[in-house]
């Protein structure tokens, strides 16, 4: 403490205007600290902690700055004394004229956005994809592209990139599709897995050729199956394919509300290739109601046809499809195609179904034939030879059943001999069962 004496003296000494002045820069003083601390928030104490959601206030060389004749103004503020002289170098031949000279300069010195600005700007769009294609850079290629309304390049370079929507926006603002287009795009889509697009492309251009090859090279049998929902692509491409393309068709089917069936039905309905049939029914199995169904959305030609197509087959391709070629039959002969059934069990040797189903088709020598063999059942022969007689009818008889006859010789079928016929039922192949 300063005695009071003491301080009766300085004020002496120093005298009134030296006492003014002291007090007035006190003053000063505390008011320049008053305002810093306003500055800084609500005039508290500067913790250095930024309030809630504020962002952090970047250095000053990081402010953006807008660009003049195309050009970022602060990409010189890091760069070396050598790199800001080819700079400067390249814009002096930009002002020239010499655009690509002076981006090739830029990207030599690893300042390709500048480049790629000038480029842009003075419309030379494939030099700039070309240069951000060395960047490995396809997506801001397409932006460029589509920026400047060139549609046909953006979808081209999105799909390089592997963006799949970016390319069909694109596509939806391309005119007029050439061969070359479509087939180039169809090529990106199906490398960006988008097969249906490829499909579609290809269609449109109506290659088939084309088509099957990214069918099979990408094994997009699924994408296939779905695309032949389509009239018009059934149209163009059932011809085109072969057995193994139907048997992955099917073993690809893909999962929705249409019935895999439904289609099945269409492919063979549609392109006649009654060999089909084989895999369609190794795909049903021993689903017998459902096979039974599907034989009688067939017409008899193409049943016909098949049958056959199975008694001229080789032995190779026989006995590798043998339990689809019983189904097949076992079906014809459940939806009373008995004509094609009756072909299909004589190949397989069940000799007494062939017997029944040749009875009921009206071809009476045949029936007798195989009843009365060695392999046959002698005793049905004679039952229904006798049945024959009754109807006024001899074995030589070329004439179709009429439908109460036949109706009759399927009783006697299910009637004959209960007891060996309720042992039959376990066999998949009884007219009983």
């Amino acid at each position: 403490m300063i005695p009071n004496g003491e301080i009766s003296n300085i004020l002496n000494t120093v005298g009134p205007k030296m006492l003014f002045l002291f007090v007035g820069t006190a003053l000063a003083c505390a008011a320049l600290i008053y305002l810093f601390r306003q500055k800084d928030g609500d005039g508290g104490k500067n913790t250095g902690v930024r309030p809630a959601g504020m962002p952090k206030m970047p250095a000053h060389a990081g402010f953006p700055q807008p660009k003049a004749g195309g050009l970022r103004q602060l990409d010189t503020i890091s760069l070396s004394p050598e790199t800001q002289k080819k700079r400067a170098e390249a814009l002096e031949i930009a002002k020239q004229g010499r655009l690509t000279d002076a981006a090739i300069m830029l990207e030599s010195v690893n300042l390709q956005r500048e480049a790629i600005d000038i480029l842009e700007a003075n419309g030379l769009l494939d030099d700039a994809a070309a240069m951000l294609m060395r960047m490995n850079r396809p997506n801001r290629a397409a932006v460029v592209y589509e920026r400047n309304k060139r549609f046909e390049h953006a979808a081209a370079y999105f799909l390089r990139a592997k963006l799949v929507d970016d390319a069909k926006r694109c596509c939806k603002q391309i005119k007029e599709f050439s061969i070359a287009l479509s087939t180039e795009l169809a090529v990106l889509f199906a490398e960006a897995g988008d097969n249906q697009s490829a499909l579609r492309l290809l269609a449109g251009i109506n290659d088939k050729t084309r088509i099957m090859k990214v069918v099979r090279e990408k094994f997009a049998y699924a994408d296939l199956a779905q695309f032949l929902d389509f009239p018009a692509a059934r149209q163009l491409l059932l011809q085109s394919l072969v057995l193994t393309d139907v048997e992955h068709m099917l073993q690809n089917m893909p999962q929705d509300a249409q019935s895999p069936l439904s289609r099945a039905t269409l492919w063979v309905t549609e392109s006649k290739k009654c060999e089909w049939l084989t895999p369609i029914f190794a795909y049903i199995g021993d689903k017998r109601g459902v096979a039974s169904g599907f034989a009688d959305k067939l017409s008899a030609e193409l049943c016909n046809a098949y049958s056959d197509y199975i008694l001229s087959a080789d032995g190779k391709y026989f006995e590798h499809n043998k339990t689809a070629i019983e189904w097949a039959a076992r079906s014809f002969h459940d939806a009373m195609r008995m004509l094609p059934a009756a072909k299909i069990y004589e190949r397989l040797k069940k000799t007494t179904l062939a017997g029944k189903c040749w009875a009921i088709a009206g071809h009476s020598q045949n029936a007798l034939n195989h009843l009365s063999s060695p392999e046959g059942d002698l005793s049905l022969a004679g039952i229904y030879q006798r049945e024959l007689n009754k109807m006024g009818r001899f074995a030589t008889d070329q004439k179709p059943l009429a439908e109460h006859e036949r109706d009759a010789l399927v009783r006697l079928f299910f009637n004959i001999d209960p007891d060996t016929e309720k042992n039959r039922e376990l066999s998949p192949f009884s007219i009983a069962s």
